[in-house]
């Protein structure tokens, strides 16, 4: 099973930032959408996946933003058993981030799940060259 290990890093830096001097401006500038598509919310995951795909969708992002969003949404889609969706996310991710052993790892998942063993061993060992300790992070 996957799990939210961004949603937490993200509830943590909102928390760091609400907790120090951070301007207001900071929070306000991240909208409702992006603040869902990350998890934070407590949103269903279809609401999730549409705030994801808005932010994905907008032309208003640069790579950061987008290799997040797409993240969440592959993610999503993989904790809903949406395997082949999650891929193409978890790809884009990589495209926009290609030393993101959370995307690499998460693809690696996935494809063992679909049974391509091939691709799931070099997503292991992509992410691994990245963050050796990816597999503790994520087996917790």
């Amino acid at each position: 099973m996957l799990v939210k290990t961004r949603a937490v890093a993200v509830g943590l830096a909102v928390m760091v930032a609400a907790l120090s001097n951070a301007p207001a401006q900071a929070q306000a500038a991240r909208t409702q959408q992006e603040q869902w598509c990350d998890g934070l919310g407590n949103v269903p995951d279809d609401v999730q996946i549409s705030a994801c795909t808005v932010v994905i969708n907008s032309g208003g992002y640069g790579a950061a933003r987008l290799n997040t969003a797409h993240f969440y949404r592959g993610l999503t889609y993989a904790q809903t058993g949406r395997c082949k969706l999650a891929i193409a996310d978890f790809t884009a991710a990589i495209r926009y981030d290609p030393k993101d052993a959370d995307a690499y790892w998460s693809r690696h998942s996935c494809r063992k799940e679909l049974g391509d063993l091939a691709g799931a061993a070099a997503d292991r060992k992509a992410a691994q060259a990245i963050d050796p300790k990816i597999e503790e992070q994520w087996e917790q």
